[in-house]
């Protein structure tokens, strides 16, 4: 009887034991797949988060490229009908442009973005290019580009620009071109 109870006892310890094994195999696969799934959604998170990234600059491409062809097109500073031809194209007036430039800075067309300038590109300036244009500065000659807003220190940001048409009226159906590059800093 002894030898019979005994023998039920180690029955059930051995049934207990490969119940445990089977529940301890169990918990294996089942941590098995909880990390497959947590990996899977490391992995389609980042790939969500690239996605958005792109779509954010091209939102920001198409927002300065917007912003540019506003600066382009303001009253202020786009050449009159008296230019004919060059009044069709991106052409800003440089006298326009210099009045405007000295009243630019608190000018509110430009209170989302860091910087705007206007550079001469072509013909290169006669003299100095680092030199701001003013109505001081021996102007048309000795300038390189016009700021109409400052960059201020420790802002950062990214630069979009496109070539305009600069045209200073000499006389009454005589004006002069070049070719400028209009630069724009959007905040990142």
């Amino acid at each position: 009887m002894l030898m019979l109870s005994t023998k039920k006892a180690a029955e059930k310890i051995k049934k207990g034991q490969k119940g445990q094994v089977k529940m301890i195999e169990t918990t294996m696969v089942l941590l098995v797949f909880v990390f497959l799934f947590a990996l899977l959604f490391v992995f389609y998170t980042r790939f969500q988060l690239f996605e958005i990234d792109k779509l954010a600059n091209r939102i920001e491409e198409e927002r300065a490229t917007s912003l540019l062809n506003k600066i382009i097109a303001m009253p202020e500073l786009r050449c009159s009908i008296s230019f004919g031809s060059a009044a069709e194209v991106n052409c800003i007036d440089t006298l326009k442009l210099l009045a405007f430039s000295s009243r630019a800075q608190n000018a509110d067309e430009f209170s989302s973005l860091n910087e705007v300038k206007i550079v001469r590109q072509y013909p290169a300036p006669a003299v100095q290019t680092n030199l701001s244009c003013s109505f001081a500065a021996d102007y048309p000659r000795n300038c390189g580009f016009w700021q109409l807003k400052k960059q201020e220190r420790g802002q950062s940001r990214i630069s979009f620009d496109t070539f305009v048409t600069l045209c200073m009226q000499k006389e009454a159906s005589l004006y002069e071109c070049e070719i400028g590059r209009l630069i724009v800093g959007v905040p990142k």
